[in-house]
């Protein structure tokens, strides 16, 4: 039994797999790549249900295993606009699940999603921000933009400012032809001097 709905087979975020992804004007390639990962939500030690931590990493590993598309490693291309490093998704997800059933998955097994900017290098540092069932419920409610996309922005609690010191994460989604949204990206960007920091690490 699938955990999640999914929209048309035939198509995947309007997007034709069939071809080849094109770099977008103004970025580069980058070594680094971005994933998503869901996993139980934090708790204290009080709070902590070992048996309940069990079922949960049940749940999880059924997710990734049938949704591959969704939880592995993306590549990026990457940008420099004045001190900052914008990092995007080379190529959209290919995930036909709806968001709205990943909300729900969500919500009953108490889960979020880790997600990841992984730095290559032995002594890089990967960049890890939580993305809620209250972030993704935020983020459907949220205008579209130009591209019709709707976004929500993921950053270390308490850290608004303009430039937070570990960066911060653009996760959108689309809406296909049934009203239900499809993830689209997840993107992250960070201060410059910083990302230098975290490449080399010593």
């Amino acid at each position: 039994m699938s955990f999640l709905k999914y929209d048309d087979k035939n198509t995947t975020n309007n997007v034709d797999l069939t071809k080849n992804p094109m770099k977008v004007a103004g970025y580069e390639n980058s070594d680094s790549t971005i994933s998503l990962e869901p996993v139980a939500r934090p708790v204290d030690t009080v709070s902590f249900d070992l048996n309940k931590n069990l079922d949960q990493k049940e749940v999880c590993s059924k997710l990734k295993k049938e949704q591959p598309q969704l939880f592995q490693e993306s590549s990026v291309i990457v940008k420099q606009i004045g001190n900052e490093k914008q990092y995007k998704q080379m190529q959209q997800f290919s995930s036909k699940a709806t968001v709205e059933s990943l909300i729900k998955v969500m919500e009953e097994s108490n889960l979020v999603l880790r997600c990841n900017f992984i730095r290559p290098g032995f002594n890089a540092r990967n960049s890890c921000l939580m993305c809620t069932v209250e972030d993704l419920k935020q983020m459907l409610k949220n205008p579209e933009n130009d591209f019709n996309l709707k976004s929500v922005k993921l950053n270390v609690s308490n850290d608004d400012s303009f430039s937070p010191k570990h960066g911060t994460m653009f996760l959108s989604a689309s809406k296909d032809r049934s009203g239900q949204h499809l993830l689209y990206s997840l993107d992250y960007h960070i201060n410059e001097d910083r990302d230098k920091v975290l490449y080399s690490i010593h």
